[in-house]
């Protein structure tokens, strides 16, 4: 009288084939963006340009200082490389904002006040 009990794994499990879904630029987004929020990126990301080549999506991200490109394997849906780096941007050596124009313009017009009212006093 015994009784074998045969114990049946889930097919989910035991799945060979690794992933069924083709990733287009939409979800290699979601997947990179995600990627960057768990590495510590704690501000926004604007993702710029996507790109396939040779069966690799390039993903280039901009953060606030930063620019992150990321290479998605478009078979295996892994991350085969990533890199931050600052952004490339010049900055103009004098930047002239209409601020800044404003107060020189304050502070000259106080400073030949000041001196017209203290040339008279002395009379000269």
């Amino acid at each position: 009288m015994s009784a074998t009990l045969q114990r049946r794994t889930p097919s989910a499990l035991t799945s060979s084939t690794p992933h069924a879904k083709t990733l287009n630029a939409e979800s290699v987004t979601a997947i990179v963006t995600g990627f960057l929020k768990r590495v510590g990126n704690r501000g926004s990301l604007k993702p710029k340009r996507v790109s396939l080549e040779e069966g690799v999506y390039t993903v280039e991200v901009e953060m606030k200082k930063l620019i992150a490109i990321v290479r998605v394997d478009s078979e295996t849906h892994e991350i085969k490389e990533y890199e931050i780096q600052a952004k490339g941007e010049e900055v103009p050596f004098i930047s002239i904002s209409p601020k800044i124009v404003m107060v020189m313009f304050g502070v000259s017009a106080a400073t030949y006040i000041a001196l017209y009212f203290a040339f008279q006093m002395f009379g000269l």
